[in-house]
């Protein structure tokens, strides 16, 4: 009898030893979602979004947000290859993805990228100070100019509507990051530079700007001309119109472009993870307004929004079949 307590005893406590050191099949899998430069909001969008899929994955995916270049950047960074890397994911506006995907400039060969969703409106206008004699677009001529900073979308579309309307040779284009940006504006150190909005809220850096400087600002978009051509041949580009109000201190309306930021990853992401993320997300978007207001322009409606021209991936096609939106 002792012998076979014995046995049972040491059997049991090699079971206990083998479910001990196996490794964990249920481990949640750690993806990293690159968002943008600091200043513009979408790190901590990104980071509300992260917690929003992690607490709605059953335990199976961990989102981590980290501060990246932005658009472009993202596109770029999710290509990369390394053990050490958990899968890869970014933030990146439509026309991004959609340059990654035709190989475009600023890419120089075709990127693996794929949409998982459209996100929330991304607004540009510009702006200078009232007393620089800048009114309208082509009034721009020889002055010197901030595009956007280098890594994002701002700056390739911004030199885009220069060229549609002849004005590419006649501004001094100067590339500078969100914060960079703002001080040279407040320092007029720049005639003009650019500004934008996110779901119709200025970005945290520019919403300082405006308040700082209220009431000593001019704000403005390209020519009606150029905003269609920009639409008619940028993918996820759309006319948009800023209401008077929204800029605190200015209480005109703008008139303007804007395009839609987007959740993208690589088809080497399996499309169970895809589709996991994407129902994690947009199952649970009214969650994502308790960490940041702009989560309220993260809705299924909203999902497949300037994303036309754009290749998604199986896995989220796959959700959106499910819910109608495809």
């Amino acid at each position: 009898m002792k012998k076979l307590m014995f046995h049972m005893i040491t059997l049991a406590a090699g079971f206990a030893l083998i479910i001990g050191t196996a490794p964990m099949t249920n481990a949640a899998t750690k993806v990293l979602l690159g968002t943008s430069q600091p200043g513009g909001a979408t790190f901590e969008v990104g980071t509300a979004m992260a917690k929003v899929i992690t607490d709605n994955s059953g335990g199976k995916i961990t989102v981590e947000a980290s501060v990246t270049g932005g658009s472009t950047a993202n596109v770029r960074v999710v290509q990369k290859k390394g053990k050490t890397l958990g899968f890869r994911m970014g933030m990146a506006t439509a026309p991004a993805v959609a340059w990654g995907q035709a190989g475009r400039k600023p890419f120089k060969k075709t990127q693996d990228v794929v949409a998982l969703g459209a996100l929330y409106p991304l607004t540009i206008v510009y702006t200078t100070f009232k007393t620089s004699g800048i009114k309208k677009w082509s009034d721009l001529e020889g002055k010197r100019f901030v595009v956007g900073g280098r890594g994002g979308s701002i700056y390739i579309v911004t030199q885009i509507a220069l060229k549609h309307s002849g004005m590419f040779k006649k501004v001094k284009r100067e590339f500078f990051n969100n914060n960079q940006n703002v001080a040279a504006l407040k320092d007029q150190r720049v005639d003009a530079g650019f500004f934008f909005l996110n779901g119709g809220v200025p970005a945290p850096a520019y919403m300082e700007l405006s308040r700082t400087l209220s009431g000593k600002l001019h704000f403005f978009g390209p020519d009606e001309a150029t905003i269609k051509k920009l639409a008619d041949g940028e993918a996820g580009i759309v006319r948009d119109v800023v209401p008077a109000g929204a800029i605190p201190g200015y209480n005109k309306p703008i008139v303007t472009w804007g395009q839609m930021w987007s959740l993208m990853t690589t088809s080497k992401m399996s499309n169970d993870l895809a589709y996991g993320i994407t129902k994690a997300l947009f199952d649970n978007h009214k969650q994502i307004t308790k960490y940041h207001p702009v989560g309220k322009y993260i809705t299924k409606k909203n999902g497949l929004r300037g994303l036309k021209k754009v290749k998604i991936h199986p896995g989220a096609v796959r959700y959106w079949k499910e819910i109608g939106m495809k």
